[in-house]
């Protein structure tokens, strides 16, 4: 229900799909301004890097067949690893200053995003009400700012886990395992995924909904991610899982259409998950409002305590 109510929310609020592409176009773009500053320098070692990788030859790779898939994977790990290796032997300030841009400031304004995205869809769901996203953007840019800041920082360890675990996976030189690979390729990422979205899914529709500040909004939003803990990681892996098979069976620029979409699915699919495991009625449309069971249909009796 929560995947199916997800996909109707997405649909009848379809703009902010639109509104949410070109934010994350221009934070890219002012990223990609920070980064020029040392554009030379990062240039020279992007051709270096691809070169040596050898990773054009990934374009010409097929995409059905495990054996091309592990290549290409394995070409792309590669790339990233030759990239960082030149970055910080030739220059360790300019490695700093790009891993602070690619990994705390992009990262910082994504998140801004989420969370712009999740206070529209609070109005929506509320009140079946639309918002616009630059007056949402400044309206709550305090909250959104702070809610970022400790996510970015709380989120390092499992991206870091995530990326260790894929280049782990590629190191593995084995004729048999290039077949198995695409499949570990899959399923690790999206339990991983997973996994962290039980943590943080609540966090941010917890802000949104009771306007405490971010750390008291995360206790808030994963004590409601418990009660529904199954439905919510199950639906979470088949999201991920849907856009890594699509990602991989449609090549990479199936990425220019799965990620504008996938990402504000994402976003609604977290307050969808936190209405229904608060009990909170919510509009799915103009026409239908979603009544999930109230707290005390759905608590045990040791869990009372836990009532908010």
């Amino acid at each position: 229900m929560m995947f199916k109510n997800s996909i109707k929310l997405l649909c009848s609020n379809f703009d902010k799909v639109w509104k949410l592409l070109v934010y994350h176009i221009l934070s890219m773009g002012i990223c990609f301004g920070l980064l020029c500053v040392f554009h030379a320098e990062y240039s020279n070692i992007l051709n270096y890097a691809f070169t040596e990788s050898n990773l054009g030859s990934v374009i010409e790779a097929g995409t059905l067949y495990g054996a091309s898939i592990a290549t290409a994977i394995t070409k792309l790990c590669n790339f990233v690893i030759i990239f960082f290796q030149q970055l910080f032997v030739g220059n360790i300030g300019i490695g700093v200053y790009f891993c602070i841009i690619a990994f705390f400031v992009l990262p910082l304004f994504l998140n801004i995003g989420k969370y712009v995205t999740c206070e529209m869809m609070y109005g929506y769901m509320s009140s079946c009400q639309k918002q616009s996203f630059t007056g949402t953007f400044l309206k709550t840019l305090k909250g959104s700012l702070s809610y970022s800041i400790v996510k970015v920082i709380y989120s390092l360890p499992f991206n870091a886990l995530i990326a260790l675990c894929i280049w782990a996976f590629t190191r593995i030189e084995s004729p048999v395992f290039d077949y198995i690979l695409p499949f570990v390729l899959v399923l690790v990422p999206a339990l991983l995924l997973s996994y962290k979205s039980i943590f943080i899914s609540g966090w941010a529709p917890a802000q949104v909904v009771y306007n405490h500040n971010t750390l008291s909004s995360f206790s808030i939003g994963f004590r409601a991610t418990i009660r529904r803990l199954s439905k919510i990681f199950s639906t979470s892996f088949v999201i991920y899982l849907l856009a890594i098979v699509l990602s991989i069976l449609l090549g990479v620029y199936s990425l220019l259409i799965i990620i504008p979409i996938i990402s504000p699915l994402v976003h609604i699919f977290d307050m969808v998950a936190f209405f229904s495991s608060q009990g909170m009625r919510f509009y799915e449309d103009a026409d239908t409002i979603i009544s999930p069971k109230k707290l005390e249909e759905i608590d045990k009796i040791e869990d009372a305590k836990y009532l908010l």
